[in-house]
């Protein structure tokens, strides 16, 4: 039970519980960077930029990606260490940097969650299950599945699937928090054997039997694999096409935050916080590479990176696109029972980001609760459950509202609110290079680390920031820039509000900001 606060905190303890295992947190990390779904995507990433991004070699983006995440992951093993508090990012920056500029961060932050559940929840379905229904179907001559696929991708079934799987998930992580966590490992341990899975058809045939393969199936459709390879004329390696595609890489790499978000709650802390961030990130980057590579090796990448333009209209009007889950399907047609496991299992990578994020938004609002800066009504916690019921509750709802706002809008301009992230990790390097420089004693052995880290940090992802927000190929617009301002805004006058609120009741807020909160 809470204890009332004698302070300037709500309470003397938030009422959470360290129940998140060392060996849990590292999965957790693979569900929220999107280890899965970023790699279809980056299968198909230069097909959307101008002229195909000819010399768009999506392994070397991936390395360069992760070579920053990693000093990312640094920053974040020490917040995890040296923080050890629910939203420990948000705390240590707004600490280090100071409340205005740290409502500001968070709010933007948080805010990309909101439409990230609803819009992955779709993309379960449209990216993952009906597509891998429909290359079933074709390539096992199972045509009866065509219609299911039809139905699925129908309004009424994305809003009732969307809205159902929300629910079973925030009354698992309201009434049983512990295995909400638990669940989350579980949900990423099967998507990681749907992800193995389908990198096994590529290295049992090997590239001459992966080749023999496809091109089998392609010729019942007026195609071949030679024909598609030898429409790409451009180079294997342009570096301006490579860096075009580091913002599709910044939809899986640099997602690390949970560690740092549920410090509150993991146990044996400081082996948490190094499973939780360098070695979830290493894992991620090294096995994102991997695989991209694996995909070109096999099928070359002249197949690979032209098979989005010339693959047969025939196909791709039944659903059936070209990428590496795709491929494996049809490479493995004759083994029915393997190809549905692999699609199924692959599918929970989206389950595993929708869990992922609805715990992380409602700790990082518990947390601007917890300080304050939102109603204290976000930071009740259920006595019995442990679980921040309130900061659940509003997640659950505004994640339904824009499912309903997703299934029927054209929502692609939210992608680019993703700049939101790249800013909010922005600037956990310049706390970097601010905290190691100005609080040596406190930093000790980590002080000049951190500021390299920073550094390569801050400049990463502030190019980053600077292609989702001025580059015209991620989606931006007036109504993206309009939603991000005002989440900004918002955020910045979070502390004012708040301490104008408070000081009416005798309340030195900014008390709050001179320390780091209770357990």
């Amino acid at each position: 039970m809470a204890d009332k606060a004698e302070g300037v905190f709500l309470r003397n303890s938030t009422g959470l519980v360290r129940t998140i295992s060392p060996l849990n947190i590292l999965l957790i990390s693979r569900g929220q960077i999107g280890f899965g779904t970023g790699l279809i995507t980056l299968n198909e990433a230069d097909s959307f930029l101008p002229n195909g991004n000819l010399g768009g070699y999506v392994t070397l983006a991936i390395l360069l990606m992760t070579f920053v995440v990693l000093f990312e992951a640094y920053i974040y093993y020490f917040i995890v260490k040296s923080v050890g508090r629910t939203a420990g990012d948000y705390v240590w920056v707004s600490r280090t940097l100071g409340p205005v500029l740290g409502g500001l961060l968070i709010f933007g932050f948080t805010f990309t969650g909101f439409p990230f559940i609803a819009i992955v929840l779709n993309w379960m379905i449209t990216l993952s299950l009906a597509p891998s229904i429909s290359t079933i179907a074709v390539a096992t001559g199972s045509s009866s599945l065509l219609s299911m696929t039809s139905f699925m991708m129908s309004t009424g079934f994305l809003i009732a699937f969307s809205f159902i799987m929300l629910i079973i998930l925030l009354l698992i992580d309201i009434f049983y928090p512990k295995y909400g966590f638990v669940i989350l490992g579980i949900i990423v341990l099967i998507a990681l054997i749907g992800t193995f899975m389908m990198v096994i058809p590529y290295l049992a045939l090997g590239s001459a039997g992966s080749i023999s393969s496809i091109n089998s199936f392609l010729s019942s459709y007026n195609s071949s694999y030679y024909s598609i390879a030898s429409q790409y004329k451009g180079p294997v390696i342009s570096w301006p096409a490579i860096l075009l595609l580091l913002p599709f890489t910044a939809y899986a790499l640099p997602w690390i935050n949970n560690a740092a978000d549920f410090s509150g709650e993991l146990k044996n802390l400081k082996r948490a916080a190094w499973m939780g961030t360098i070695l979830a990130a290493s894992f991620s980057g090294i096995f994102l590479a991997l695989f991209q590579q694996i995909y070109y090796n096999m099928l070359g990448f002249n197949f690979a990176t032209q098979a989005m333009f010339s693959w047969p209209s025939s196909l791709s009007s039944m659903g059936v696109v070209p990428n590496m889950l795709t491929v494996a399907t049809i490479l493995f047609r004759s083994n029915a029972a393997y190809i549905w496991i692999m699609n199924i299992a692959f599918s929970f990578w989206y389950l595993a980001s929708v869990q992922q994020t609805i715990l992380s938004i409602s700790r990082y609002v518990f947390g601007m609760s917890f300080d304050r800066l939102l109603p204290s009504w976000f930071a009740a916690v259920s006595e019995r459950f442990h679980s921040p019921v309130n900061s659940l509750a509003i997640t659950g709802i505004l994640g339904a509202i824009m499912i309903i706002i997703t299934s029927y809008t054209n929502w692609l301009y939210l992608y680019s609110t993703t700049a939101l992230g790249m800013v909010f990790f922005a600037f956990i390097g310049i706390t970097a290079i601010i905290y190691g420089i100005k609080r040596k004693s406190e930093a000790g052995s980590h002080s000049i680390p951190l500021v390299i880290s920073g550094i390569i940090v801050a400049i990463g992802f502030a190019c980053l920031s600077y292609q989702f927000l001025f580059l015209p190929y991620y989606g931006i617009n007036a109504l993206s820039w309009g939603l991000m301002l005002f989440f900004w805004i918002m955020g910045a006058l979070l502390y004012p509000i708040s301490k104008w609120y408070y000081g009416k009741k005798g309340l030195d807020v900014s008390m709050i900001f001179k320390e780091i909160p209770p357990e």
